[in-house]
């Protein structure tokens, strides 16, 4: 999508602190090395995405932007970490490779959820899935056996990152290009104090 469309394609999510990325592309390079063919994310990219608001209109990021304004200094002290692997949609057609997310994930989906209610003030559709914390570690092209992946599953299964405070909800603008999608933040909303940052 053009950068002077009428729409942007949009997302908020927490970005990962510089440890936490590389204890996933270190994730990562072992499952290149156990010869998966898929897309992969690059490290730089990893992210916990809260929701996917897709194309909305411009003249609406002001008004998006003053929603999720109020959820600052609501959720001071959350804590999380990057824990184990798994697949979707099931170990016998997996299609995306994602290491799970641990600590106070209840903490985690009431922010969700005061997000998804904040943004539905300003006509964004509520989530429609229950959320499932994840970060997408590769997409896969082609066909890989329960064989292979479930040796991979269990060799990570109690890998676990340093933990992690949650400061910031970045509101993310996501092109698609035919190297796949660039991200770039319009703004960040502190949920750790109440300050409200614009990048």
């Amino acid at each position: 999508m053009p950068d002077n469309a009428d729409t942007v394609r949009t997302f908020v999510a927490i970005v990962l602190p510089d440890p936490v990325k590389q204890f996933l592309a270190d994730i990562q390079a072992e499952l290149k090395y156990a010869g998966l063919t898929a897309a992969w994310p690059a490290p730089d990219n990893f992210h916990l995405t809260l929701k996917f608001l897709g194309p909305v209109p411009r003249k609406k990021l002001g008004s998006i932007q003053s929603a999720m304004a109020d959820l600052s200094g609501t959720y001071p002290d959350l804590s999380l970490m990057v824990k184990g692997l798994g697949v979707f949609p099931n170990i016998k057609n997996a299609r995306i490779v994602w290491s799970g997310i641990q600590g106070q994930t209840r903490r985690l989906s009431r922010l969700v959820t005061d997000l998804d209610t904040a943004l539905q003030t300003v006509g964004i559709p509520g989530q429609t899935r229950p959320f499932f914390p994840h970060i997408t570690l590769a997409r896969i092209k082609k066909p890989v056996s329960s064989r292979t992946m479930m040796p991979l599953i269990k060799r990570f299964e109690n890998n676990a990152s340093v933990d992690f405070p949650v400061n910031h909800l970045v509101f993310y603008k996501s092109r698609l290009t035919s190297h796949g999608a660039i991200h770039s933040s319009l703004f960040q909303i502190s949920v750790s104090r109440f300050r409200y940052v614009s990048i």
